[in-house]
């Protein structure tokens, strides 16, 4: 038997270039080549808190957020914030997946470059889930 592997495996590694590829552009990326969405992230604002209220905007505008019961599917976007005492700042995006059957997000964060992190593990780097959503533009 033939182990197929998953297609979060090719992204790892990918570099986060400030001010030039953050996660909105990886998830751009990954959006039209291995789902065949086209989606295109606002342009960059100056100010963290500026990128911060657009990253949040995005998913008013491009996604909705899953009902109760509704289960995630591959691909469909995670936007996080940080943890603790500054979750009213720093808003990030990843997409969710599930390898091996774990639950993860692959996001593209400045310091690490792309990563894959467990869902249930993202408290201890730092993160917070704020939401998983459905994209709803169109390809």
């Amino acid at each position: 038997m033939t182990v197929t592997p998953h297609w979060s495996g090719r992204y790892i590694g990918r570099a986060h270039v400030e001010g030039a590829h953050d996660c909105a552009d990886f998830v751009a990326d990954v959006l039209r080549e291995v789902f065949g969405r086209v989606w295109t992230p606002p342009p960059r604002a100056h100010a963290v808190r500026g990128r911060d209220a657009q990253i949040a905007a995005l998913a008013a505008d491009h996604a909705r957020p899953l009902g109760a019961g509704e289960t995630p599917e591959e691909g469909d976007g995670v936007l996080m914030r940080m943890a603790g005492r500054r979750r009213l700042a720093g808003h990030h995006i990843g997409l969710w997946c599930a390898p091996a059957g774990e639950p993860s997000v692959l996001h593209c964060q400045a310091g690490l470059g792309t990563v894959l992190h467990p869902l249930r593990g993202l408290e201890a780097r730092g993160l917070e889930p704020a939401g998983i959503y459905r994209w709803t533009t169109r390809t």
